[in-house]
Formats: C-alpha cells, sequence, structure tokens
C-alpha cells in the first residue's frame, strides 16, 4: 500500500513540475541559458590561464560547492495524513524509500554542473590525488547532508541551526582537504560525528507533524521559486506592511482619487506590500548584480542586465491578476480599460525605475561602454507593453 501511494503521490507531483517547467524553460530563458554558458565557460577558461595559485580561489571553491551540496527532501505528505496514516506508520518503509529515491533525482542537476565549473578553477595549484579526494568528499557529503535533513525533521532539532551545522561542516570539510590531501581523513571523522550527533536526537516514532509540516514548506518553497517566473495560484498569499517604504506610496486626494486613478494607487500599494514580491525583485537583482561584479565581463553584464529585467517584468503581471480579480472591483465597480489603464501607468514607471537601477550599476562595471545601457530602458518599455497585451488578451478570452 505505502508504494502504491507514494508513486500516487510522485505522479502528481511530477506532473506540476511538468506544468510549470514548460513556463520557466522556454525557448526566451533557453536561449539565454546557452549564452549564459557559454560566456561563463569562456570566461572560466581565460580566468585559468591567468590566474595564480590562491588560497582566496579555494575559499570560494569550497564556499560554492558546500552551498550547492544540498540535497531536496520532500515527503509529499498531505495534511489529512496525520489522521489516516499513523495506523500503518510499521508498514510506510517502503514509501519513505521511494520519498528519499525521488528526492536525490531533483537536486543532482546544479552540484554537477557546479562541479564542473569548480574543477576548472581548482586545476590552479592542484594535482591529480588533491582533485580526486576533494569531489570523493563532495560526494560523501552530497549524501550526509542529505542523511541529516531526513534524519533531523523526525527530531526537535532547530532547523536553521540543523542548515548552518552542514554548512559548516561542508566547507571545512572541503576546504581541508584543498589544504593537504591528508585532511581527508579528519573531514570523514566531521561526517561520521555529526551523523552519530543527529541520529542520537531522532524519534523512535514518527512525528507526523513535523513531517506534514516540513513537507508544506518544502512545497512553498517550490511555488514561490516557481512565482518568480510565472503566476501560482497553489502559493499562499499574504501582505506585508514595511512602514520604510510607505513614503513611496503616491497619495491621491479629492478629485485625484476617483475611478481612474484608485487602480494605480492599489497596484503601488500592493506591490510595496506584497509579502514575497518586492524581495524576489530585491534578490535577483542583487544576485545580477554580484554575477556582473565577479566576472566584470561587457557580454556577462549586458545578457543578465536584460535577463534580470525580463524576470522582473514578469513578476509585475501577478500585481494585475491580484487586484483587478479582487473584492474591490465589486465594491466599486469600474470600466476595465480604466484598471488597464492604471496598470499600464504603474508598471511602466516601476519597470522604468527599475530599468535605471541597471543602467547605472552597469555604467558602473563598464564606464566605456555605457551607450549600451541605453536599451534597458527600452527593452523594459517593450517588454511590459508585450506582457501586458497577454493578460488582457486572456482575460478577454476567459470573460463571458
Amino acid at each position: 500500500m505505502s508504494k502504491s501511494l507514494f508513486e500516487s503521490r510522485m505522479t502528481e507531483d511530477v506532473k506540476i513540475r511538468s506544468y510549470y517547467g514548460k513556463f520557466i524553460f522556454n525557448s526566451h530563458f533557453l536561449v539565454f541559458l546557452m549564452i549564459a554558458a557559454g560566456v561563463l565557460l569562456y570566461t572560466l577558461l581565460s580566468l585559468r590561464e591567468s590566474l595564480n595559485p590562491s588560497i582566496y580561489i579555494d575559499v570560494l571553491s569550497a564556499i560554492i560547492l558546500a552551498v550547492v551540496l544540498n540535497p531536496k527532501y520532500r515527503t509529499l505528505l498531505k495534511e489529512a495524513d496525520m489522521l489516516f496514516l499513523p495506523p500503518y506508520e510499521k508498514h510506510m518503509d517502503n514509501y519513505f524509500k521511494g520519498a528519499k529515491i525521488y528526492s536525490l533525482s531533483l537536486g543532482i542537476t546544479l552540484p554537477v554542473v557546479t562541479s564542473l565549473a569548480i574543477l576548472i578553477m581548482l586545476t590552479i595549484g592542484h594535482d591529480v590525488l588533491t582533485l580526486s579526494l576533494f569531489f570523493i568528499m563532495a560526494i560523501i557529503l552530497y549524501f550526509n547532508t542529505f542523511s541529516i535533513k531526513t534524519l533531523a525533521v523526525n527530531t526537535n532539532l532547530n532547523r536553521l541551526a540543523v542548515t548552518l551545522s552542514y554548512l559548516f561542516i561542508d566547507f571545512t570539510s572541503l576546504f581541508l582537504i584543498l589544504i593537504h590531501p591528508a585532511f581527508f581523513i579528519l573531514a570523514v571523522i566531521l561526517v561520521i560525528l555529526s551523523q552519530i550527533f543527529v541520529r542520537r536526537h531522532v524519534f523512535e516514532n514518527i512525528s507526523w507533524m513535523n513531517y506534514t509540516s516540513y513537507e508544506k514548506d518544502q512545497q512553498q518553497s517550490y511555488y514561490q521559486t516557481v512565482s518568480m517566473f510565472t503566476n501560482v495560484k497553489s502559493i499562499d498569499k499574504s501582505f506585508k506592511r514595511r512602514r520604510v517604504l510607505d513614503f513611496l506610496l503616491p497619495v491621491y486626494k479629492g478629485e485625484k482619487f476617483d475611478k481612474k486613478h484608485m487602480y494605480e494607487y492599489l497596484f503601488y500599494r500592493s506591490f510595496i506590500r506584497d509579502h514575497d514580491l518586492p524581495m524576489i525583485v530585491l534578490r535577483i537583482m542583487i544576485l545580477f548584480f554580484i554575477i556582473m561584479f565577479w566576472i566584470s565581463n561587457l557580454y556577462v553584464s549586458l545578457i543578465f542586465s536584460l535577463f534580470g529585467i525580463y524576470i522582473i517584468v514578469l513578476q509585475m503581471s501577478q500585481i494585475y491578476t491580484a487586484q483587478a480579480y479582487l473584492l474591490w472591483p465589486k465594491v466599486w465597480p469600474v470600466k476595465r480599460s480604466y484598471i488597464q489603464d492604471s496598470y499600464i501607468r504603474y508598471s511602466h514607471k516601476v519597470v522604468f525605475i527599475i530599468t535605471l537601477i541597471f543602467l547605472f550599476i552597469f555604467i558602473i562595471i563598464h564606464p566605456a561602454q555605457f551607450y549600451l545601457s541605453l536599451i534597458f530602458p527600452i527593452w523594459g518599455y517593450l517588454l511590459n507593453r508585450v506582457y501586458s497585451k497577454s493578460i488582457y488578451k486572456k482575460e478577454e478570452e476567459l470573460s463571458d
């Protein structure tokens, strides 16, 4: 029974991933990935020829690999399972075995790709023995981290403390081997001690509340990641007031707060007080800026700027769908054209400000080629027009 139950849950999860995957990995994104991969490979090979052996390269390599050696763990349990599955607890071995195998398959791509990139960098100043032990330890740490994550769910250990612990162990173990291959033994001892410590805290019986709560958090984390590229209906939406950003809200008084301007204010308000969207936009910009500063390649900066603006424009559309179909249109019915015009004004202003930020960062990194950054506002404007029209078209098709 447990095996068939897991297979049905896995099939359902694969369908969800396939559905959202076709929106994420569209032709535009695949072209970007190929271009970015080519530029990154060219940059790494160029750095390999120009850089000298350095402890900073070792530290950076150990940190990056320690971060990506973080396999996902999905149990695919639901809240109702807390009521119906406890009587079958002793017969759930096949279910959790299947969950572990499926989980390991979900997160293997990123560590493999990152390991290949790090291998190129570590050939600077390291022999074959050191590199072999380094990547053998990386494989051991990958499975050790996965084991710790699966065991820690059924304990009272703090999740953040567990995460910081295995990140520290992974970084320390990898870095020690780069210092001297003999430290491989010490790294193995750290792995064994981490297993002993976690296993001592594991409950004798399954904590169904822990497992269902953990799976709910993992599912929401997946949906939040997907929401960076497309709208997700299943995500838990909430709003959060950030008082430090209140000054950004326009103030409409008297006649200006009418049916033609009301929704523009609501769009600004929703954007600033959305629980995830402002932070998602901020994380995208920071991530792309770090990559641009780190690589400092003209073509990388140009491609990442254009793609960053593209992702952010995709995010803006969820504000329209969030506000245009809530209670307000029923409380204060207005023509749909007023809502659309308000969205256009709001989105063009926000996108323009974001493109200006990308423009300034690009000019700081590449002052001699500042003229190339002038395409950013134009690119943002055209993208926003195209995606706005697609939203309206879908709305017309769904309306009676």
